[in-house]
């Protein structure tokens, strides 16, 4: 019993050891023009061609490829010995030289079937049994491309019926044919120099609508058909053209925006549930809403005749497989909007669709104002902070106590009301959005302002709103942290724009009067917009127009307007008791 046992486990050692050996070396070989065409061997194979009686003739280092050719004027006749990674193959090569070689497109577009005719009639043993073309299409006129090279000094071609002479060494003929293929089978009989090849055509009804489907699409993308992270899926982004014209002065931009070069590129991924080959045309059309053509999403027309007139790519759709399909967008003289893309997909030759698909894109541009505005602000409010930093010494010694206590008064208590106001706020904001707005800004702006407006009253002197505003920066930072780099811009425009509108409006010559709360709700306007544009510029936060003139017209004018009428009243309070 132990003996058939030890058997046995020694028998399926060596069945498991048989199994794990790689498969045998089958490579299919070729008397080509140019020398021998080896197929199907694997990575890094290592090649020697050697003569019959053992001359090496060839070698090769082993290379990254699956395919060799081993250029060589191999004799008609001969016999040689192919050796890779040391197994050698005997091979006998044809009676006679190549006389010339087709390449057969059954539609034309798709991949072509290659065959090589000897010059004493016979083909290449690869080929002789594949002179059987199938054509899957709801058309009885497909078209078929011939492409003939000829290796003899004259070839004499015949083709249905016409006969065509090629002179010189790889003369090179693309015929074109459109079969009547409402009767299948049909035979196509093509002779050069009197050697006849016949080839049996078959069409095949087939319906691709129900077989084939658009897996993703994506707008924009890469020419290569990857997708742009940086980019918004379905919005072409076209450059703000002032910052352009800064990159091209500060040598920043070698090349800008062409009209006549793809802005961008749109990629379709199409999936082949069938076991059929299909070859097919993309082509994408844009309009606007109304269904009216939008010539600047077309390329652009060089000659009297221009060139292609819409977008399109061919695609090969291997059986149960997927391809994709990568479309150049231009984008000349197309103002931002909405439009519509649309894509159809049909069989090369047809000229019906069997997919349609539409979609929606936006087109958006930078505006001018907007980044000239943004400069401004970046710039200014950099520039008053560098000012404040090198003079907060010489502007706090023009404060006595007394009022250097009322500012720090004005800023404590703005920060504790601002801070209370904000917890509030932010509870408020989980019920009303976006609209909280109109609440939590009357708590923060109104009650902020009334306290400023009143202090303002008792020191009514230049310097009085950046100290109050430092301090209460200051002490938020501090106490909660969050200095970030972009707070230059921010603090310095703040402060920039309420000293700036109190010297305009003459608000220190006379503090209690109307004007000081017209030039504050004017300032808090002006910092609303502008820290809506750099949360724009920083932090890529897009507001609706509805919003930002919401915020400036309500949360920045009306109720610091308010807040600063009421803190009138108890400035004045405030100056007759201090008296």
């Amino acid at each position: 019993m132990r003996g058939r046992f030890s058997c046995l486990l020694v028998l399926g050692f060596l069945l498991f050891i048989t199994g794990c050996e790689r498969s045998p070396l089958k490579p299919r070989v070729i008397f080509g023009p140019l020398g021998l065409e080896v197929y199907g061997v694997p990575e890094g194979t290592r090649a020697e061609l050697l003569s019959a009686n053992g001359t090496i003739l060839l070698r090769y280092p082993p290379l990254p490829t699956e395919n060799l050719l081993l250029i060589h004027p191999w004799t008609p006749g001969a016999t040689y010995v192919l050796r890779l990674n040391g197994k050698t193959f005997p091979l006998r090569a044809p009676k006679s030289r190549v006389l010339a070689e087709l390449e057969v497109f059954a539609p034309l577009g798709s991949p072509g079937r290659r065959y090589i005719l000897y010059r004493d009639g016979t083909l290449s043993p690869v080929n002789v049994s594949d002179t059987r073309l199938v054509l899957f299409s709801p058309n009885r006129y497909p078209e078929i491309g011939l492409l003939i090279t000829g290796y003899a000094p004259r070839l004499t071609v015949e083709l249905s019926g016409r006969k065509i002479e090629l002179s010189g060494e790889c003369a090179r003929r693309l015929f074109r044919l459109r079969p009547d293929l409402s009767r299948s089978p049909q035979k196509l009989i093509l002779k050069i120099n009197g050697h006849a090849l016949e080839f049996r055509l078959e069409r095949r009804f087939f319906d691709p609508a129900r077989r084939v489907h658009l897996l993703a699409w994506h707008i924009p993308t890469e020419e290569s058909g990857l997708r742009v992270r940086h980019r918004r899926e379905g919005l072409l982004a076209l450059p703000n053209p002032l910052f352009e014209r800064l990159g091209y002065l500060l040598g920043l931009k070698n090349r800008g925006f062409s009209r006549y070069e793809p802005f961008a590129y749109q990629t379709v991924w199409l999936q082949n549930e069938s076991d059929i080959p299909l070859n097919l045309v993309v082509e994408t059309e844009f309009t606007d809403l109304s269904g009216r053509k939008v010539k600047g999403f077309y390329p652009p027309r060089w000659g009297s005749g221009g060139h292609v007139k819409k977008p399109l790519a061919l695609v090969y759709l291997p059986p149960r497989g997927r391809a994709r399909a990568v479309l150049p967008v231009y984008v000349r003289d197309v103002p931002p909007g909405e439009y519509r893309v649309r894509v159809k997909v049909r069989v090369l030759g047809e000229k019906h669709p069997f997919l349609v698909r539409e979609r929606r894109i936006g087109v958006t541009r930078g505006s001018t104002a907007l980044a000239a505005g943004l400069l401004l602000i970046m710039g200014s409010g950099l520039a008053f902070t560098l000012v404040l930093i090198f003079r907060l010494r010489a502007l706090l010694a023009a404060f006595s106590l007394r009022e250097l206590s009322l500012v720090a008064l004005s800023g404590a208590v703005a920060f504790g009301l601002d801070f209370l106001g904000g917890l509030a706020s932010t509870v408020l904001y989980a019920i009303l959005g976006p609209f909280n707005i109109l609440v939590g800004g009357l708590i923060t702006e109104v009650v902020h302002y009334l306290v400023f407006t009143a202090v303002f009253i008792l020191v009514p002197k230049p310097g009085f709103a950046t100290l109050s505003g430092l301090l209460h920066y200051l002490m938020g930072t501090i106490l909660f942290g969050g200095l970030r780099a972009t707070d230059p811009f921010f603090l310095g425009a703040r402060l920039l724009a309420l000293e700036t509108a109190l010297l305009l409006f003459r608000a220190y010559g006379n503090p209690s009067g109307t004007r000081t709360a017209v030039a504050l709700a004017f300032a808090d306007a002006a910092n609303t917009l502008s820290s809506l544009v750099l949360h724009m510029a920083f932090y890529r936060l897009f507001f609706p127009g509805w919003y930002l003139w919401l915020s400036v017209t309500v949360k920045g004018f009306l109720y610091t307007l308010m807040g600063s009428l009421l803190g009138l009243r108890l400035g004045r309070t405030l100056r007759e008791i201090e008296r």
